[in-house]
């Protein structure tokens, strides 16, 4: 898993870009005084590790998304309205490479990528059926492992 978009339990610096976790520092207290957690680098103020409208996706996130992307044979594509840049490209990268990938998307309604490059298309919450592809996949490699 790739936190495309951030993760809500680390910690970034505003300047450098350093992760820290969250639970390292004890931000009620810093808060209480009028502070702000700070960078063990440069001292600069540290913010959610999440991205905000308007922020850049992280270069390590993107491009390491690039690089499964070239790599996959299937790829799920679940949650998402498929409309906001550049994630919305991944899908679109998977099916143009060379071997083109297997698109599975999960959504609660079909996206722009539906008609454009997805293979299979399973409708509902993802909340629900993720777990379920899980089970089945783990079930497939038992029993493949069991012949």
């Amino acid at each position: 898993v790739i936190d495309f978009h951030g993760n809500i339990s680390k910690l970034r610096c505003i300047n450098c870009g350093e992760r820290y976790e969250r639970v390292k520092f004890d931000l009620k207290e810093a808060l209480s005084r009028g502070d702000v957690p700070r960078c063990s680098r440069c001292n600069y103020p540290l913010k959610s590790d999440v991205v905000y409208f308007g922020e850049p996706i992280p270069s390590d996130a993107y491009e390491r998304s690039l690089e499964e992307v070239r790599r996959c044979d299937a790829m799920i594509v679940a949650g998402t309205s498929a409309v906001v840049y550049p994630a919305a490209y991944l899908p679109r990268f998977a099916k143009i490479k060379p071997n083109p990938a297997v698109i599975i998307e999960v959504n609660a309604q079909p996206t722009p990528l539906t008609k454009e490059v997805t293979d299979y298309f399973i409708q509902g919450m993802t909340g629900k059926i993720l777990p379920r592809i899980v089970d089945e996949v783990k079930r497939l490699k038992d029993d493949a492992r069991k012949n």
